[in-house]
């Protein structure tokens, strides 16, 4: 099959997934009260994350074929979408009891980075590869930890959140550490750590394409998808750590200006 050709047929759209997602669209706009805003954006395009990550060629490719796409979609429920919906929640319309949601930020950090180092351990992502159930529970796992990771840093109630200097700026750098930590250990591998990938079923005759065309081995593909852990999650929590500065430095004019 041609590149076109797969990326054309290749959507599978999941009733239970596009469900999902018109109720939380839907919940959404019931809580807004059509007040459309930069807030509403962040709400719809994690939504629509959420969808093109399960429906669209992107999953076919990471769930048979390339590792590397795989690593994408944990990269997107991890540390974008989840950060994209807290963004997205106005205070003033967000459940009561999430202002009394106090978590340690050692559970938070614990949370974030522990999914994305628990469902790496080549057992364990083979095993989820294997099994539908297994597999629904990984992704629902890395969106809850994801969530959890990021409520100290972009909750929406302001007094539930880490001070962005030096707190949120800490650990956010700490979090670039453990993922790179995990990334070198992905790329150096003198091993294929998730067979799976070597020799896929290749339902849609996608295979010689993948290895021919766009020159993807195996090996290579194990490599790339440990340099997306390592080097784009760094930039998403050094995008965040710049947003914190950008916090810190707001806050401090905004007390100057009040001062004055």
């Amino acid at each position: 099959m041609s590149s076109s050709a797969f990326f054309f047929s290749a959507w599978d759209w999941k009733p239970s997934v596009v469900a999902g997602c018109l109720a939380l669209i839907a919940v959404y706009a019931f809580l807004m009260r059509r007040r459309f805003s930069a807030r509403a954006a962040a709400w719809m395009g994690a939504v629509t994350l959420i969808l093109l990550a399960l429906v669209s060629p992107l999953d076919v490719l990471a769930d048979n074929y390339l590792f590397c796409l795989h690593m994408t979609k944990h990269i997107l429920f991890v540390l974008v979408i989840p950060a994209l919906l807290l963004m997205g929640l106005p205070p003033e319309v967000g459940p009561r009891f999430l202002r009394r949601l106090t978590i340690p930020p050692a559970v938070s950090w614990a949370a974030g980075i522990g999914v994305m180092a628990v469902w790496h351990i080549p057992r364990l992502f083979n095993a989820a590869l294997a099994s539908e159930p297994l597999h629904i529970a990984e992704h629902l796992s890395l969106l809850a930890g994801g969530t959890l990771y990021w409520w100290p840093v972009f909750s929406p109630f302001r007094e539930l959140r880490l001070s962005p200097v030096p707190q949120a700026a800490a650990y956010l750098f700490t979090s670039c550490l453990a993922c790179t930590s995990i990334g070198i250990v992905i790329t150096f591998a003198p091993v294929l750590l998730y067979p799976a990938y070597a020799h896929p079923a290749d339902a849609y005759g996608i295979l010689a394409t993948i290895r021919n065309q766009w020159g993807i081995s195996p090996g290579l593909d194990q490599q790339i998808g440990g340099l997306l852990m390592w080097v784009p999650c760094c930039l998403v929590y050094l995008a965040a750590t710049l947003a914190m500065f950008a916090r810190w430095y707001g806050r401090e004019d905004s007390d100057f200006v009040v001062e004055a």
